[in-house]
């Protein structure tokens, strides 16, 4: 083969060589069901929601955590319907974490999902408007599971994932392109399949299939890397001691910053676009807003962590500085050597070209 395009996702094996021992940066853990009996209201779902405070649920007697009254971690809801039938709807509990050895299972997570469902779902179904556990709900018919779900999605800083060796290319899950807030690949890859579609018919093309060739298709993207903060605030390390109504109190603030200054804003982050331009203007605005959060934020987010977004940050504005400012020059300059005979310099200007432009988020359009 001329080409090996990996698309196996976070298992790949060429990956998962290619990483070595490194242990995941985070993980997501989503749990739940698709189930019927939902005839109240089932017209509406939820993107990302929360009804309780940080979470202290799964911790044992005698644990250090549980000596110390801190939470581990705070749970977010996700709901819609199936359109299967008009009772249908699948529902997901999941939450942030790193890979410490000492995290609760998917196993006990699920278990808290049993509990925690009948609350979130009580506006859209009788039977827990009633009062009744999932538990009772089944055994009397009125709800009727149809499939549990499960998932644990790690992912990695370095990403995307250069090129381990001449020849191969990574995309998707396998490639690390993706959210570490939604963990969201496939939505990553339809966002890049064009970009990474084209790169690969000019590789075959033009002969670039060195590795230092295949590293320009997979090239730093920092508005990808200066998500991780976010996620970083939505996680809580074991033994920490944020207030407990500290992620509720980011997210309602945030959000409703994003609401305010409308859908330009609002509707790029919530399909795992970062701009730089709108992201300066919520962040000034919620300084505004809550100032005395920004300190604290500060403080648990630490130093380093905080040091490493500005990079990025600063990075983001530098891409998008460039995409507007160079990037039709450089992608005239490389149909020109194209023309001129010297396609693998052509197909690396083209590739920085798309750098700025998907790094900075200027590819998306409302």
């Amino acid at each position: 083969a001329r080409l090996v395009v990996d698309a196996m996702g976070n298992m790949s094996p060429i990956s998962r060589q290619a990483r070595g021992a490194v242990r995941p940066f985070g993980i997501c853990i989503v749990v739940g069901t698709t189930a019927t009996g939902f005839d109240v209201d089932n017209s509406l779902g939820d993107l990302i929601y929360t009804n309780s405070d940080l979470w202290t649920g799964d911790v044992p007697s005698g644990h250090p955590d549980g000596g110390l009254g801190s939470p581990r971690k705070q749970y977010y809801w996700e709901a819609f319907p199936t359109g299967a039938s008009s009772t249908e709807r699948t529902t997901y509990l999941f939450t942030y974490m790193d890979a410490a050895a000492e995290r609760p299972t998917v196993e006990q997570q699920l278990e808290d999902y049993w509990d925690l469902l009948p609350t979130y779902q009580r506006h859209n179904a009788k039977a827990f408007a009633n009062g009744k556990s999932v538990e009772e709900a089944v055994a009397s018919g009125e709800i009727q599971l149809k499939r549990v779900l499960y998932g644990c999605f790690p992912t990695y800083k370095d990403s995307p994932l250069p090129p381990p060796a001449a020849r191969v290319l990574a995309v998707g899950d396998a490639s690390g392109i993706q959210s570490p807030l939604s963990f969201g690949g496939f939505g990553a890859l339809t966002r890049h399949l064009r970009r990474i579609a084209d790169a690969v018919v000019e590789a075959i093309d033009q002969g670039a299939l060195a590795r230092e060739d295949l590293a320009a298709v997979n090239a730093y993207l920092p508005n990808q890397a200066a998500t991780w903060m976010f996620q970083r605030a939505m996680m809580v390390p074991i033994g920490d001691q944020r207030p407990a109504d500290f992620v509720n109190r980011l997210l309602r603030t945030n959000f409703q910053i994003m609401s305010d200054l409308g859908p330009e804003v609002l509707k790029p982050f919530n399909q795992d676009v970062v701009q730089p331009r709108p992201l300066s203007r919520v962040l000034v605005e919620a300084v505004k807003r809550d100032p005395l959060n920004t300190p604290l934020l500060v403080y648990h987010i630490g130093p380093l962590l905080l040091a490493d977004w500005l990079s990025h940050f600063s990075a983001m504005l530098a891409f998008d500085l460039a995409h507007h400012a160079l990037g039709p020059a450089v992608r005239a300059a490389a149909a020109s050597l194209e023309e001129a005979g010297d396609g693998r310099a052509a197909f690396r200007l083209r590739r920085l070209a798309e750098q700025w432009e998907f790094g900075s988020g200027q590819d998306y359009k409302l």
